[in-house]
C-alpha cells in the first residue's frame, strides 16, 4: 500500500522528482567517473567511460520513471497539460467550443433534471421498489353508480380497513389523503399560513420505512376512533422554516383547521411524502378528519351526509391506498386482497335498490401498481413532453458534436506541420490519438461543467414556472444524479466530437511534408468530410425545427380557443370556506355577503358567487334523469348565485337566467347547458322540461328555466362536458357544495381591481381563508402553462439547432473558400465575374442545404407521430409546417453563405498566385 501511495503521489510531483533524478543520476556518473580516474584514466576518457559504463542516461530515466509512477497515469497528466497549453495558445477556439458545448450540455442537464423529477427519481425511503399502490379498474359497459367508468385511485375508510386486515402480515398499508392546503398557525400566534398537510392512517410512516428524526413517528395509538390523540408529525422543513430548528419543537402546539395538536415527531430531511411534486409539511391521523374539515378530492357512490365523519361510511372514497410487499410475497398478497376488495363491493353492492348500480358496483376489479416513484399529477401532465424534449435536446447535442467536430477538423488541417514534426520525431499514433482526444476531453469537461451549472440553474427556473411556486419540493433540486449524468454526457461527447478530427490529425501529420499535391488532395477529403457533417448537422436541425414548429402552432391553436365565456375584464377569487370553519347553512349567506362587498368597489360592474370556479380544476360530477330520456345521464353540477351567466359572460341560449324568485322557498330550478340539450333533448324545446338529480333521490321535481352556451368550465384541453347549474339557495345541505369562487367584472383596467377586491373579501369576512385572486386571463394562461413550457422550450432548441446549423455552414464554405484561394484568383485573373464567383459558392451551400433539408424532412415524417397525442388542431405531417421549415432553412443558410460568398470575391488574383 506505501508504495502504490508513493506511485501515486510521484504522478503529481514530477518536477520535484525530475530534480532528484537529474542528481541522484549525476551523483552515480560523478561516483563511477571518479573511480576511473583513480585507476589512471583522463579526465575525457574516464567521462565517456562512465557513461558507457552506467548504460544510456535517458533510458534508466525512462526505467526509473516506470518503476516509481504509473506510466499510463503520468503520460494521461501530460497530454492534459499539453491540451491545456495547445487551448491557451488559441482562445478564441477555446472560447467558441466551450460556449457551444455549454450550451448542448447545459439544455440537456435542464431536460434531464426535470426528467429525473418529475419521471425516474424514485422516493427517498429504504426498498423503494417494494412499494404498491392500489386502484380499481371501472365497469366497461356497465351503469357506474360513481357517474362513469375508468380507473379509480381512491377507497373509503371502512374499505381500507378491511384491505388491511387481508394483507396481515404478507406486507404493511397505509392510507393517505392527497396534500391540500390547511391553515397552520403556532400556539400563542395570532396570523395562520396556509400548509400542504395529509392525513395518513397510523402505519404510515411504518410502511414507507421511515423514521423521525426527532420524536416519534404516528402509531396505531394515534389512529383510534374512540379516543384520538391530537398529534402531528412535522416536516424537517417547516421545523427549520418555521420553528428555527429548535429542539423545544417536540411537544410544541400548533392549529390545524382551528384544531389544536401536539407535535410528537419530526421527518428526515428530504422526505417530502407521497406526492414528490407536492411536499407536504405536516402529517395528521386520518381519524382527525372530521374535526379539521377535510373534504377535498373525493368521490361516492351514493348520497351520503356530508357533514358527518367519513370514517365510518362506505360511499366517500377518499384515500389512496399504498403498501409494502417483499416481491416474494406480492402474489399471494393480492389474491387475497383482490378477494376481500370482491367482498366489500358485495356489501356496498346491497345498498342499491337499482339492479344495474349493484352490477356496475360488482364489476369493479382491484389492481395493483408499482409505486415506487410515488404519486405525481406532473408525470401524467408533462412526462410525454419531458421525453419528447428530451429527444429533442439529445438532437441539438448531435448537431453541437458535429459542429464542433467540423472545427477541430479544421484545426487538425492547420496543425499539420506540427503533428509531421511529431511523428518525424518518433511519436506513435496512439500518443497522437491519445493526445488530441484529451483536447476533446478538456473541451468537453470545460463545456459540460459550464453546462451543468446552467442546466442547475435553468432547471429551477423551468420547476418555479410549472408549479408557480417560489418554493421548490427538495425532489426538484439538482443532485449526484445530476451531476453524474453531466459527467457522463461530458465524456460521451468527447468521444462522438473528438475521435474522427484525431484521426484526420494524423493523416494530415504524415503527409504534411509531402509534395504540395498530395497536400491538396488531403484538403480535399477534410472539406468533402466537413461537407458531411454539414449535412448531417441540417438533417438533425431540421428536425427539431419541424417539431417546434408543431409545438408552437399547438400552443397558438390552444389560445385562439373560444372558451365559452368572456375572460376580459374578470376577476376570479378562490376560498375555502370548509377549512375556514364555516358549515353548510352559511355558505348561501356567505355568498351574498361577499357578492355585496365587492359591487361596492369601484368599476366593478356585477359579481356573482359559485361552487366551482370557471378553470379552476374543481369538478362535482353525479348522475341526473332527465324527463323523457331512459335511464341516468351523467353530467357535472355547479351551484351559482344570480348574475353568474352575466358575469362570467356565458351566453343565454334560450330561457331564463337564475335570480331573486330562485330561494330556498321557490320551485326547483335549474339551467342546463347546449350539451345536454342536443344529446338529451334533440329537436325538442327543453325548457319547462324536469330532471332529477342523484342529491335529491332522482324525483323529477326540478324544472329546466334556461339553457347557456357550452364552455370549457374545468380545462381548455378537454371539450365542454354537459353541465347542469342550480341556484345557490335551492343547494342541497352538505360540504361537498360549499361556495369556492367569486367571479367579479369590472368596466375598467382588471389589474388595478385585483388588490380592492382582495382588501374587500378580506374586510367582510375576515376568517375566510382566501387562496388566490387573480385575473381570469392569467388563470387560463396557468391552464396552459404545459404548452407554453414545452413551446417556449422547443423554440428555443429550434432556434440553437438553427444557429448551430449556419455556424457550421458558414465554417465549411469559409475553409472551401480559404483552401480555394488559388483556384478563384486564377478563374478572376482569366476574366471570370465577381457575380459568378459568388454564385458558385452560393450554389454549393444550397447543395448542402437542400439535401439536409431533405434527409430532416424524411427523418421529421418518421419522427412526427411520436408527437401526435401532445398536438392539438396540426396534424403531424401538416403541410403548412413543412413549407415553412423549409423557406426557413433556404433563407437562414442563404444568409450564412453571403459572407464566405462575398469574401470570395474579393480576393486579389495577384494575392493568390503568389500565396504558394
Amino acid at each position: 500500500m506505501r508504495r502504490f501511495i508513493l506511485r501515486l503521489v510521484n504522478v503529481f510531483r514530477s518536477e520535484r522528482a525530475e530534480d532528484e533524478l537529474a542528481r541522484e543520476t549525476a551523483a552515480h556518473l560523478a561516483l563511477v567517473e571518479e573511480d576511473l580516474r583513480r585507476r589512471g584514466i583522463a579526465l575525457d576518457e574516464a567521462r565517456v567511460a562512465a557513461r558507457r559504463a552506467f548504460g544510456g542516461v535517458e533510458q534508466m530515466k525512462d526505467r526509473h520513471r516506470d518503476a516509481r509512477s504509473f506510466v499510463w497515469l503520468d503520460d494521461a497528466r501530460r497530454d492534459v497539460q499539453y491540451a491545456a497549453r495547445s487551448l491557451r495558445r488559441t482562445p478564441g477556439f477555446a472560447a467558441v467550443a466551450i460556449l457551444t458545448l455549454a450550451l448542448g450540455i447545459g439544455a440537456n442537464v435542464t431536460i434531464f433534471t426535470l426528467l429525473d423529477a418529475v419521471v425516474l427519481k424514485p422516493l427517498p425511503v429504504p426498498a423503494a421498489s417494494e412499494l404498491v399502490m392500489f386502484y380499481e379498474n371501472g365497469p366497461e359497459g356497465a351503469p357506474d353508480p360513481t357517474g362513469g367508468s375508468g380507473r379509480y385511485l381512491r377507497f373509503s375508510y371502512p374499505r381500507f380497513q378491511r384491505l388491511e386486515e387481508a394483507l396481515g402480515s404478507l406486507g404493511s398499508m397505509a392510507a393517505v389523503t392527497r396534500s391540500s392546503l390547511f391553515t397552520v398557525r403556532l400556539a400563542g400566534a395570532t396570523t395562520p399560513e396556509f400548509l400542504n398537510a395529509q392525513l395518513v392512517s397510523a402505519r404510515y410512516f411504518e410502511t414507507l420505512g421511515v423514521s423521525a428524526a426527532r420524536g416519534r413517528v404516528l402509531t396505531p395509538e394515534d389512529g383510534h376512533l374512540d379516543h384520538v390523540a391530537p398529534v402531528a408529525v412535522i416536516s424537517d422543513g417547516y421545523w427549520k422554516r418555521m420553528m428555527g430548528a429548535a429542539d423545544a419543537a417536540i411537544g410544541q402546539t400548533l392549529i390545524v383547521n382551528g384544531v389544536p395538536v401536539t407535535v410528537v415527531g419530526i421527518t428526515p430531511p428530504g422526505f417530502v411524502g407521497m406526492w414528490t411534486d407536492r411536499e407536504a409539511d405536516v402529517w395528521l391521523p386520518v381519524a382527525l378528519q372530521h374535526a379539521l374539515h377535510y373534504q377535498n378530492n373525493t368521490s361516492s357512490y351514493g348520497r351520503y351526509d356530508g357533514d358527518s365523519s367519513w370514517l365510518g361510511e362506505d360511499l366517500v372514497a377518499w384515500l389512496n391506498l399504498v403498501a409494502r410487499v417483499a416481491p416474494a410475497n406480492r402474489p399471494r398478497a393480492i389474491a387475497r386482497l383482490k378477494t376481500a376488495n370482491q367482498q366489500g363491493l358485495a356489501e356496498l353492492a346491497q345498498r342499491f335498490e337499482n339492479p344495474k348500480e349493484r352490477t356496475g358496483t360488482l364489476a369493479h376489479t382491484l389492481a395493483v401498481e408499482p409505486l415506487s416513484r410515488g404519486f405525481s399529477g406532473l408525470r401524467a401532465q408533462f412526462s410525454d413532453a419531458l421525453f419528447a424534449l428530451t429527444a429533442m435536446v439529445a438532437v441539438v447535442l448531435l448537431v453541437t458534436c458535429a459542429n464542433i467536430a467540423n472545427l477541430l477538423l479544421a484545426r487538425a488541417v492547420g496543425r499539420a506541420r506540427e503533428v509531421g514534426i511529431r511523428i518525424s520525431l518518433g511519436a506513435t499514433t496512439g500518443r497522437l490519438a491519445r493526445q488530441c482526444l484529451a483536447e476533446s476531453l478538456a473541451l468537453a469537461l470545460t463545456g459540460g461543467a459550464c453546462g451543468a451549472l446552467f442546466g442547475a440553474w435553468a432547471s429551477g427556473l423551468l420547476a418555479h414556472e410549472v408549479l408557480g411556486r417560489s418554493n421548490l419540493p427538495v425532489v426538484f433540486s439538482p443532485d449526484v444524479r445530476v451531476f453524474a449524468f453531466a459527467l457522463g454526457l461530458s465524456l460521451v461527447t468527447a468521444v462522438v466530437f473528438g475521435l474522427a478530427p484525431a484521426l484526420r490529425a494524423i493523416q494530415v501529420g504524415r503527409v504534411a511534408a509531402i509534395g504540395t499535391t498530395q497536400r491538396q488532395a488531403v484538403g480535399q477529403v477534410t472539406t468533402k468530410g466537413m461537407q458531411s457533417l454539414v449535412v448531417f448537422q441540417l438533417a438533425l436541425s431540421v428536425v427539431v425545427v419541424f417539431a417546434a414548429f408543431l409545438l408552437g402552432r399547438t400552443l397558438i391553436n390552444f389560445t385562439r380557443i373560444d372558451p365559452g365565456f368572456s375572460s376580459e375584464h374578470l376577476v376570479t377569487a378562490s376560498f375555502d370556506p370548509i377549512t375556514s370553519g364555516y358549515v353548510s347553512e352559511q355558505y348561501a349567506p356567505l355568498s351574498r355577503r361577499l357578492v355585496a362587498a365587492v359591487r361596492t368597489v369601484p368599476g366593478v360592474v356585477s359579481a356573482s358567487a359559485s361552487r366551482c370556479g370557471l378553470v379552476a380544476g374543481c369538478s362535482t360530477s353525479s348522475s341526473v334523469r332527465l324527463e323523457g330520456a331512459e335511464g341516468t345521464a351523467s353530467s357535472n353540477m355547479n351551484w351559482v348565485s344570480p348574475g353568474y351567466f352575466l358575469t362570467a359572460g356565458i351566453p343565454r341560449v334560450a330561457g331564463r337566467e337564475f335570480d331573486e324568485r330562485d330561494d330556498e322557498h321557490g320551485a326547483r330550478v335549474a339551467i342546463v347547458n347546449e350539451s345536454i340539450a342536443r344529446r338529451y333533448f334533440p329537436g325538442r324545446n327543453p325548457i319547462g322540461r324536469r330532471l332529477g338529480a342523484s342529491t335529491r333521490g332522482l324525483e323529477l321535481d326540478i324544472e329546466i328555466v334556461g339553457v347557456v352556451r357550452d364552455a370549457h368550465t374545468q380545462t381548455l384541453h378537454e371539450p365542454p362536458v354537459p353541465m347542469v347549474y342550480f341556484p345557490i339557495d335551492q343547494r342541497p345541505a352538505a360540504r361537498n357544495t360549499a361556495i369556492t369562487n367569486l367571479d367579479v367584472r369590472v368596466a375598467g383596467d382588471p389589474r388595478q381591481a385585483v388588490a380592492a377586491v382582495r382588501e374587500a373579501i378580506r374586510r367582510t369576512e375576515p376568517g375566510l381563508l382566501l387562496s388566490d385572486v387573480s385575473l381570469m386571463s392569467a388563470r387560463l394562461e396557468r391552464d396552459l402553462s404545459r404548452e407554453r413550457v414545452v413551446a417556449f422550450l422547443a423554440f428555443s432548441f429550434g432556434l440553437l439547432a438553427l444557429l448551430l446549423a449556419s455556424l457550421g455552414l458558414y465554417g465549411v464554405l469559409s475553409y472551401g473558400v480559404a483552401g480555394r484561394t488559388q483556384e478563384i484568383g486564377v478563374r478572376m485573373a482569366l476574366g471570370a465575374r465577381r457575380s459568378e464567383v459568388m454564385g458558385s459558392v452560393l450554389k454549393g451551400s444550397l447543395r448542402l442545404t437542400f439535401a439536409g433539408i431533405v434527409l430532416g424532412l424524411l427523418a421529421a415524417t418518421a419522427v412526427a407521430r411520436y408527437l401526435s397525442g401532445m398536438l392539438f388542431g396540426v396534424t403531424p405531417l401538416d403541410p403548412l409546417t413543412f413549407v415553412a421549415v423549409s423557406g426557413t432553412f433556404i433563407l437562414v443558410m442563404t444568409l450564412a453563405a453571403c459572407l464566405p460568398a462575398r469574401r470570395a470575391t474579393r480576393i486579389d488574383p495577384i494575392v493568390a498566385l503568389r500565396c504558394e
